[in-house]
């Protein structure tokens, strides 16, 4: 009796162990596998959300390597031309080339304003594409050297129009637009090449302004910086 007993009371447990067993075991793995799933999906979306920053960040930068590039062509184009402006002025003899005198002091007064406006803005996109310190010395060369030189032509071409020849001063002023502008230009915009990692290496390249300015030179400039003008127009 105690034998039969035993034996169901074993065969019971047995029966309710594999029970158990049956339907406990399969569910545990169920909820294991839903929770590495789970888990699978957050290291997957969170290594999607870092590439996606990345790649926005990349995106990113890419237009500020651009607007960089194009901060440092246009202010060398606008300077470059409002110094042959100011050139060609104060190369032309009022009275053997008045023709060409009077159409050069027309273009500089058309365009020198909106030339100035166009630096100034250019100026400005810098305090955000470049350090503080870059920035100021943009402005110093916008408030100390352009607008003082424009002011400087201006006083010139008034004197010239009460005088019966040549003013004298024109040499000086000639000798200043291509030489020292050209070299305080030349400086600035390699101070900002260098600042926005836009410098190539070293050429071993010398200006032609080390040399002697004549009006010869200048000349040779005016004619240099119209034919490359064509040329871009062509």
């Amino acid at each position: 009796m105690n034998f039969s007993q035993d034996f169901l009371e074993n065969t019971i447990l047995l029966v309710l162990t594999a029970a158990i067993t049956g339907f406990l075991v399969p569910y545990i793995l169920k909820i294991i596998d839903s929770r590495r799933s789970q888990k699978q999906k957050e290291v997957e979306y969170s290594r999607l959300k870092e590439q996606k920053q990345y790649e926005a960040s990349l995106l990113r930068q890419s237009k500020i390597i651009d607007a960089q590039v194009h901060l440092l062509e246009n202010l060398a184009s606008l300077l470059w031309e409002y110094q042959l402006l100011a050139i060609e002025v104060s190369y032309y003899d009022s009275f053997e080339q008045p023709k060409l005198y009077t159409a050069a002091v027309d273009e500089y007064e058309e365009k020198t304003g909106v030339l100035f406006a166009k630096i100034r803005a250019e100026i400005s996109k810098s305090l955000r594409l470049t350090r503080a310190e870059i920035y100021e010395e943009l402005k110093k060369l916008y408030y100390e050297q352009l607008l003082p030189l424009d002011q400087r032509l201006y006083l010139l071409m008034r004197k010239q129009r009460s005088e019966e020849k040549r003013i004298t001063e024109w040499g000086k002023f000639n000798e200043y637009a291509v030489h020292t502008l050209a070299e305080i230009v030349d400086e600035t915009l390699d101070h900002l090449a260098r600042e926005l990692h836009l410098k190539g290496e070293e050429t071993g390249y010398k200006s032609i302004y080390t040399s002697p300015i004549t009006e010869q030179s200048s000349q040779k400039l005016i004619a240099r910086e119209r034919y490359g003008a064509n040329k871009m127009a062509k």
